[in-house]
Parts: C-alpha cells; structure tokens; sequence
C-alpha cells in the first residue's frame, strides 16, 4: 500500500509538471510566426538557411524551482526548445544534474533537471502528443535519477556515480549495450517507461519492447542484446514495486 501511495505522489508530479511544460512548448510556436523568432526574450525559432546552435548550449525559455513536500523533492527544472524549418525529424532529451554525495547534508545544492525539444514547426500541432508522453516518460526517467544520491537521496536508492563507466561506454571502450545496464540508468528507464505505459495505457511489455525495438532496428543493440536487456530489468522490478512481466 505504501509503495502504491508513494507512486501516485510520483505520477501527479510529472503529471502537473507535463502539463506545464507542455503549455510553454505550445506558446513557444508563436515563435514560429514571429520576425525575430523571438519567445520569452529567447531565439526559439530558426528559418531555413540560419544557423542553429546546438541544444544542449540553447537558452532556456523556462526555470523554475519545484517544491513536492509530499515526497518530499526539491529541484530546479528548465526547458529548452528549438523550433527550426527544415529539421524533418524530431529529437528530445533530459538530463539530470546532481551531486553525487551519499548524505543529502553534504549536497552543495539542490539538483536541476533539463528538458529538451527540437521541432519542425510543420510537425505542429501533430507532434504534440509525443511531446505529451514524452514529457512524462523523460520527466520521471530524471525525477529517479535525483533520489539517487544528492540533496533527494532516498533510503535505499543511493548509488555511487558511474562517470567514469559512462565514459569508458561513450569512447567505445565497452560496448554501447552496457549503457541500458548502468546501475543509475536501469531504474531511471523502467520507471519513465511505466510512466508511459500508464499514461498511453499499453502494456508495459508492449511499451518496453517498442523502446528497445527502437535501437534494434538502428543497429545500436542486437536482438540478443535487447534480450539480456529485458531479463535484468525484469530482476530489478520487485525492487522498484512493479508487479509486471516483460
């Protein structure tokens, strides 16, 4: 009983937090309309033949500090978001920055959370479901990675940081696979993964299996790899409460 109340505490966060998000990304189109591309005082949109920054050094358009005492977590979330003619694909993408100390008393500050969007503004308003789900899936994927150590720790979810690891798999000096099994990046998934699951209501094997489908059919994993994938994960869902098979 008490993880189900904990998991709903967890699922009307990113639910109100989606929502918000999801109404910026909706105003920002104006950007779109405008000479200047202008939104929030930020260059959001780009016509074809301007130069696009990359995201990851793009202004954000939104900041704020959240607060969920009945959690409890304290964060900073921002969005950024990059509306450019031309870009014929859609991309998206969060990262969670956080301290790595095991004692929340020695966390020099409480962490942030970035979320990113890259958008054809032909795509619009199409593109807004994905952007929905998308929302609550990389918004729930970093609120996990935030209770693993730092000022949001929670009792028996810490986990020592895994850079070097990350680093080594960025180099290619372990095989790309080993990313889906970081310690740090195993929970994180699943529990964006059921968020979406339940939001889009799909099965979650069903939701798993398209994800993992994904970078199959790229060539990034093998379908043995997708396999070993699922079989770990499916050993870490008890301890996560989630009574389900993949």
């Amino acid at each position: 009983m008490k993880t189900l109340i904990i998991e709903g505490r967890y699922d009307s966060l990113v639910t109100k937090l989606s929502n918000k998000l999801l109404s910026i990304v909706k105003d920002s189109y104006s950007s779109t309309q405008s000479e200047d591309g202008m939104f929030a005082g930020k260059k959001t949109y780009y016509a074809k033949g301007e130069a696009v920054p990359h995201i990851e050094n793009h202004p954000e358009i939104y900041f704020e500090e959240i607060e969920a005492k009945d959690i409890p977590l304290e964060f900073y979330l921002t969005l950024k978001i990059q509306w450019v003619d031309g870009l014929n694909t859609y991309r998206y993408g969060g990262d969670a920055f956080n301290d790595s100390a095991k004692d929340p008393a020695k966390a020099d500050a409480p962490p942030l959370i970035e979320i990113r969007f890259e958008i054809d503004p032909t795509e619009y308003p199409q593109v807004l479901s994905e952007v929905s789900m998308d929302l609550k899936d990389t918004l729930r994927h970093e609120i996990e990675h935030i209770t693993q150590s730092g000022w949001n720790v929670k009792q028996g979810k810490y986990l020592r940081s895994d850079m070097g690891r990350r680093k080594k798999i960025e180099i290619g000096d372990i095989d790309t696979m080993n990313y889906w099994l970081l310690q740090k990046e195993q929970p994180a998934m699943i529990q964006g993964l059921y968020t979406r699951a339940k939001k889009e209501r799909k099965p979650f094997a069903q939701v798993i299996n398209s994800y993992l489908d994904i970078w199959v059919n790229n060539g990034t994993l093998t379908a043995q790899q997708k396999q070993t994938i699922k079989t770990r994960w499916q050993k870490l869902l008890p301890k996560l409460g989630i009574r389900q098979e993949l």
